[in-house]
């Protein structure tokens, strides 16, 4: 093989390590598509407030089908100027391709036996905004909100209360999915009828800025701040709070 086409296949397996805006982003995640196609599928989950579509990159064996195999989503971009999750998830998709070709047996393993979703983009209005300021003139919250000015992060229906008045009426009965009474951002329900849709057994929403990690039941009964909440998973939740911030921040990729 030529020196110019040795150098011409390894650049094809560099990580793209740059900011995308939304085409660029779509540009991206086609080609993922087009070097993987028998492992992803690209799909909308819905639209934003000023109309982009809310892409997902489904990383699978058998992409497009359910086949009993727990399903995973990562989300990023909740917050439009918050940006490094984004980053992060379309890297990932270029490296579970990348590695999968090359036979990474733990990657081969991971596409087998999971069906994984990555949404690098939940609000890319607020991304488009802040993008187009740029740093230097953007304030702080430029992009965080939705177009429509709603912060998705508490826009969600809150569980947490649920699960609190039932425990007081001593009850294992009540309504898992309240109906949603006040202002709900076009994209916080796509991402819910997204989650009703689809059978996630778990999931993990990215954020920037400060390093934590939070979990069920992260709201406290009386806005206690230091009241612990625990679920019948604590030991589980504990574990994979400790493992990510070790995995992502202390190790590589390898």
């Amino acid at each position: 093989m030529y020196a110019w086409q040795m150098e011409s296949e390894e650049s094809k397996d560099k990580l793209d390590f740059r900011h995308h805006n939304y085409k660029e982003m779509r540009k991206l995640m086609k080609s993922v598509n087009e070097e993987c196609p028998n492992i992803t599928r690209t799909y909308s989950i819905g639209r934003s407030y000023t109309g982009l579509k809310l892409y997902v990159m489904e990383i699978s064996d058998n992409p497009g089908k359910h086949e009993l195999e727990p399903e995973f989503r990562y989300v990023a971009g909740m917050h439009g100027n918050e940006v490094l999750g984004r980053e992060l998830l379309l890297n990932l998709m270029q490296y579970l391709c990348h590695e999968y070709k090359r036979g990474n047996q733990r990657v081969v393993r991971l596409v087998q036996e999971t069906r994984i979703h990555l949404l690098p983009s939940m609000n890319p209005d607020g991304y488009e905004m802040a993008f187009k300021k740029g740093s230097e003139l953007a304030g702080w919250a430029l992009g965080r909100y939705s177009y429509e000015g709603i912060d998705m992060n508490h826009n969600f229906a809150d569980l947490n209360s649920v699960m609190w008045n039932a425990i007081e009426l001593e009850t294992d009965r009540f309504e898992l999915t309240p109906s949603l009474r006040y202002q709900v951002a076009s994209e916080t329900r796509a991402v819910i009828d997204w989650m009703q849709n689809v059978p996630f057994v778990l999931g993990a929403n990215l954020h920037g800025g400060e390093l934590v990690v939070t979990y069920p039941y992260d709201m406290t009964r009386d806005w206690a701040p230091r009241e612990h909440t625990p679920t019948a998973d604590e030991s589980f939740f504990r574990w994979l709070a400790t493992a990510y911030p070790h995995r992502w921040c202390s190790s590589s990729w390898s």
